[in-house]
């Protein structure tokens, strides 16, 4: 029996050498290639499905990406496997991967032989950590991240995701009808309380614990290295 498989990322040319490198394999079945959340979630409810192999950041879908869209692939599709394929080397956000009970992920990093073994992992059910995620993840304590969430007040927790979102204090006071002062104070007790050195870091946070899609990273760029 053949594993029917969708896969999901945004770059024509990796979907492309997925492809090539899957399409001869006999007992895996590519049904259909996605650039966006949108057009996978489309193939996901065409006809049974087994696995679906998603890329973590892919903007513009209509079913968001991230940690969003992993929670919602529990939700609509229970009975296919996920497997996350990503070049994230921050090990807060593949932690958070692992957090919503995806049990195997590949690195772009890692030669591509990796993605088969991965497939039929998934489809036994089995957790798959390519090497490249291993060792990221032996970086990240489990219970860390988790701990420090618990002490942010709701106020705190509100303006980092206002900020990961692109505002700026001012306009996040202007938005709450606080003093930038105040949301510059809760902004910095939020980062002390979560152990985040710069505002790139929150944006890391904000994909990790699910504030923001994970696409809107990559607006900013990691805006605050300068700062």
């Amino acid at each position: 029996m053949s594993i029917r498989i969708v896969i999901a990322d945004d770059h024509p040319v990796l979907l492309a050498g997925m492809e090539h490198m899957l399409g001869p394999v006999a007992d895996i079945q590519i049904v259909g290639l996605a650039a966006d959340s949108t057009g996978m979630v489309e193939l996901l409810g065409q006809q049974p499905m087994d696995v679906v192999v998603a890329d973590f950041s892919m903007p513009k879908g209509r079913y968001g990406d991230g940690i969003a869209l992993l929670r919602f692939l529990a939700r609509r599709f229970p009975q296919v496997q996920r497997i996350v394929l990503t070049g994230v080397e921050n090990p807060w956000v593949l932690r958070s991967i692992v957090d919503v009970g995806v049990q195997v992920i590949v690195s772009k990093s890692d030669p591509h032989l990796h993605l088969e073994h991965a497939i039929r992992c998934a489809f036994a059910g089995q957790a798959f950590l390519s090497p490249a995620i291993e060792q990221l993840l032996a970086q990240s304590p489990a219970d860390t991240l988790a701990t420090a969430q618990g002490q942010l007040t709701k106020r705190e927790s509100e303006v980092l995701r206002m900020f990961a979102e692109g505002l700026s204090v001012a306009e996040i006071g202007v938005r709450i009808g606080r003093s930038r002062k105040t949301i510059s104070t809760q902004k910095m007790a939020a980062m002390r309380k979560l152990g985040l050195a710069r505002d790139s870091d929150i944006f890391r946070y904000a994909i990790s614990s699910g504030l923001v899609q994970a696409s809107q990273v990559s607006r900013h760029n990691a805006a605050d290295d300068s700062n």
